[in-house]
């Protein structure tokens, strides 16, 4: 038996130290499983794609997905963010991230690039990653290998220091869990280094540069100029003066077509029914309000409790004793004016109508504290560090706090705020720090506190120990289960009488739907922010109406297919008024080039750019300081004719006209800094290092969305779910 099975075999309990959680639960709420079960696919071993032959299996994906939509519920909810977690977007993720995985891996084969036994096995025991060192790592940063090797080699050791009345069954839940839980962290450790290794092979392909390029492109970006220039733009020509018939146009793309390629494309005609409250919804709240303000009008003990029945009633938060400080300023200004038992409302506020009622205060039981800092830190001198910080609080004694905080604090994020670190109860900081400021009245200044991290100069700012406690209603229009199946059917009767021979104009119009239209997409592009639609768009004919489809953040979408085009090349129709454009402005170029040899020998005559303004005031002298030779005309926008003269054309010598993309330039440039060769030997050896890394960054992406594009995809995720 190898070490790897034995691991698996005999550590059951490893991963509960090291804190590592690997979720597996079962929703199927959005998950299509009748359209599964009636195309005779088995849940095992049905695929959500088949890349070149191989499948990435629905029930692994959907593990991956439950596993990070719960990774991120908890994260949100440990910060104290009470959104839902968008699991369609997770979605989209995992299944990049799957597909990603699966073609390198495919391509490592191919290459040869393989990951041992021994090298797993290298990297758990004389190389494990931060997640495994970490339990092991004390306060200074020191990881225990001696202690690390014996539990990962006998988990026993783990199994005895467990709490004494842990169930039986626990612990064989612990062991099964970390037998699982190990391969997924061998299969995740081997995936790391597969694509280590295929991107160190990717990598030193593409940072090949050939010296002629690299020489070239050190001049361009190291090289400067300053011109003096006119421009004679094609505005200039009248629009009557130039015309381009459809016979043109149409010689144009013939002779140019083959640089106009497109993939398979649909357009389609959409109507959207807005999930909103109805009126009827509304009608609720007005009804609330009332109840509400009925029970109000009584007084003592019926007040309290009608309020209360009523708080149940319509889903009321009863708030316990809170610092005023985590009370919204737009609540306290209500709830501070009350007295117990007070009831208010109805009031508008941001997040609906609301009713509050004070059901007590207190004041002296938690106190908090509102505190600015400077730290010094210990440095390699700790007497030293105290002596410096001796000196910056003597300063505060007639300086401004905020200011010496911004320049002398060694804790950055504060010092931007003038060092100020907020509110905090007892048990928030280090126990010195939390000492000093408690002990200390509001606006006094002490220190320097001595803690863990350096000495702290400390200005107490705020002292708060009052709290309220109150009961709260908000009353906002929600949209209700029967409206929302009141729009469906109306979504559907549409798609029906659609589909029995009426114009989607027509009914859209009988439901007061305005139809709109997208612009031609490929099946690979989301559209209306859904992949699902546009796969599915790709699936039926054109006339054909998709069945309606409730999307989370649009609402009920009917959905017809207006259009396709075919692969090869785009038709004429679609570049008809891009040719247009360009043959136009080709045109008008044509017809000013006599304006602009003109101009030109009027400006050879004065001898300088300048003294031309005053003959034509109408064609304005223009000054570009450090132009690059980048295509970039300062004021302009992109013009690489422009550029590439710049540094072709002699110092103070007038250039001829300049035909560019917009029109005319005559240029004069006064001057030139070009790196000479024998002076950049160590800059162009940086210079080359820096532009292989961006040759391998982008070069990668470049290479893998090739290899995406020629690879077979076959993606069944319209048999799962609806909204992806």
């Amino acid at each position: 038996m190898g070490t790897m099975e034995r691991m698996r075999q005999t550590s059951p309990y490893v991963l509960a130290a090291f804190a590592i959680i690997f979720v597996g639960f079962m929703v199927a709420s959005d998950a299509d499983m009748s359209n599964m079960m009636k195309s005779g696919d088995n849940f095992q071993t049905a695929s959500i794609a088949d890349v070149n032959g191989e499948k990435i299996l629905y029930k692994d994906f959907e593990e991956k997905v439950r596993e990070q939509v719960e990774q991120q519920r908890k994260q949100m909810q440990a910060q104290g963010n009470e959104q839902e977690v968008d699991d369609v977007q997770i979605r989209r993720s995992v299944w990049s991230e799957m597909l990603e995985d699966k073609l390198l891996n495919q391509v490592a084969n191919e290459m040869g690039i393989t990951v041992t036994q021994d090298e797993l096995l290298d990297v758990f025991f004389n190389n494990p990653p931060e997640f495994l060192r970490k339990p092991f790592t004390d306060s200074t940063g020191n990881f225990n290998m001696q202690s690390y090797r014996e539990i990962m080699r006998n988990p026993d050791v783990i199994f005895n220091r467990l709490p004494q009345n842990t169930p039986q069954e626990e612990k064989r839940r612990i062991v099964n869990s970390f037998r699982s839980d190990l391969l997924k962290i061998e299969k995740a450790l081997k995936d790391e280094k597969l694509r280590n290794g295929l991107n160190t092979a990717i990598n030193s392909a593409l940072s090949v540069v050939s010296p002629l390029y690299a020489k070239e492109k050190f001049l361009a970006d190291n090289s400067s100029a300053d011109v003096n220039f006119l421009f004679l733009d094609t505005k200039l020509i009248a629009d009557n003066n130039a015309t381009v018939n459809d016979e043109e146009i149409k010689t144009y793309y013939e002779k140019y077509k083959k640089l106009w390629p497109q993939k398979q494309k649909r357009k389609i005609k959409y109507v959207l029914f807005p999930l909103i409250p109805s009126a009827n919804d509304s009608a609720l709240i007005s009804k609330a309000i009332k109840k509400i303000d009925n029970d109000i009008k009584n007084s003592g003990e019926e007040l309290v409790k009608n309020f209360t029945k009523r708080a149940e009633e319509f889903k009321g938060t009863v708030h316990d004793f809170t610092q005023v400080k985590d009370i919204s300023p737009q609540k306290l200004s209500i709830l501070s004016t009350l007295v117990k038992n007070q009831i208010v409302g109805p009031v508008q506020m941001q997040d609906g109508i609301c009713y509050y009622r004070l059901d007590d205060r207190r004041s002296g039981e938690n106190f908090v504290v509102k505190a600015s800092h400077i730290l010094i830190p210990f440095g390699t001198n700790k007497d030293s560090a105290q002596a410096e910080a001796q000196k910056i609080f003597a300063e505060t004694k007639s300086g401004d706090f905020a200011q010496l905080a911004l320049k002398y604090s060694s804790d950055k994020g504060s010092a931007q705020n003038g060092g100020d670190v907020g509110f905090f109860g007892k048990g928030m900081m280090v126990k010195e720090f939390e000492e000093a400021a408690f002990s200390a009245k509001t606006g006094s200044i002490v220190g320097p506190v001595e803690s863990q991290f350096g000495f702290h100069i400390i200005k107490v700012t705020d002292k708060q120990s009052d709290e309220l406690k109150f009961t709260e209603i908000v009353l906002k229009p929600e949209i209700s289960r029967m409206t929302i199946k009141g729009l469906g059917r109306d979504a559907k009767e549409l798609k029906t009488r659609v589909d029995n021979g009426e114009s989607f104009d027509a009914v859209s119009k009988f439901f007061n739907k305005t139809p709109r239209e997208t612009e031609f997409f490929e099946k690979e592009k989301p559209v209306l922010g859904s992949q699902f639609i546009a796969i599915k768009a790709f699936e039926m004919k054109i006339g054909e109406v998709l069945e309606p489809i409730e999307m989370k953040k649009n609402g009920i979408v009917v959905v017809q297919v207006k259009d396709q085009r075919t692969a090869g090349i785009v038709p004429l129709e679609d570049v008809k008024d891009k040719i247009k454009n360009t043959l136009l402005n080709t045109k008008k170029l044509d017809l000013l080039k006599n304006k602009a040899q003109n101009i030109y020998s009027q400006v050879k005559t004065i001898g300088n750019i300048q003294g031309y303004q005053s003959t034509d005031p109408s064609i304005q002298a223009k000054n570009a300081a450090g132009v690059k030779n980048n295509g970039v005309v300062p004021g302009l926008g992109q013009d690489f004719g422009f550029t590439e003269k710049v540094f072709s054309t002699p110092l103070n010598q007038i250039s001829e006209p300049i035909r560019g993309e917009r029109g005319y330039y005559i240029i004069q440039v006064n001057n030139k800094v070009v790196p000479e060769a024998n002076n950049s030997s160590k800059q162009m050896g940086d210079f080359l290092v820096q532009l292989r890394n961006t040759f391998k960054t982008g070069g990668y992406y470049q290479w893998f969305n090739k290899l995406k594009e020629d690879s077979k995809i076959e993606d069944h995720r319209t048999k799962f779910f609806n909204e992806f």
